[in-house]
């Protein structure tokens, strides 16, 4: 079948060229676009994998340095821990020479010595020898009038012959308080 067209030339219909011109256009758009974003995102990726390049270097440099702080870290810690351990050790010592000064000075004459105790708790005992029971009831009164002993009590007092000698022997417990110039020391 032939077909003739009798319509003048204005009145033909043409297929319109915009619609497909218009798919071609934004077909070419999206292209673009999907290559423009492609390559952008890319040219991001390696800029983000040159700087995880960097990081990891620094990373690399520090990491002796951080193992190293590490390592100063435990020593400070156990140098710590060695410190309150003496520390400690030193606050629980006897200073048996502050001690046995003071007993010097407030021992009366007619009292000796013989045995002197570090007890727990700050307490201590004291035993030894007097002429008479006053002389013991000084040396009581004088461990209580110093600074560094309280609560002094009798334990035991009792008469013994020595040599032909009535003397006394007696045994006391008193605790021991730390002077504040020596607690400030430590």
């Amino acid at each position: 079948m032939i077909r003739i067209n009798l319509l003048p030339r204005e009145r033909v219909q043409r297929q319109p060229l915009a619609p497909r011109l218009l798919l071609i256009l934004v077909g070419a758009i999206a292209i673009v676009a999907v290559a423009a974003a492609t390559l952008a995102l890319s040219a991001r990726n390696n800029a983000v994998r040159g700087r995880i390049a960097r990081v990891e270097e620094q990373i690399n440099i520090l990491r002796p340095k951080v193992e190293r702080v590490a390592q100063l870290r435990r020593a400070i810690e156990n140098a710590r821990r060695k410190a309150d351990l003496l520390k400690s050790l030193e606050a629980s010592r006897v200073p048996w020479d502050v001690i046995l000064e003071e007993l010097r000075a407030i021992l009366p004459k007619d009292v000796w010595l013989t045995q002197l105790e570090a007890l727990d708790a700050g307490n201590m005992s004291f035993g030894g020898y007097a002429l008479s029971y006053t002389a013991v009831a000084r040396f009581m009164v004088s461990l209580e009038d110093s600074k560094m002993f309280q609560n002094v009590d009798m334990t035991i007092s009792q008469k013994q012959m020595v040599a032909g000698r009535e003397i006394i022997n007696f045994s006391l417990i008193g605790q021991f308080v730390r002077a504040q110039k020596e607690a400030s020391v430590r």
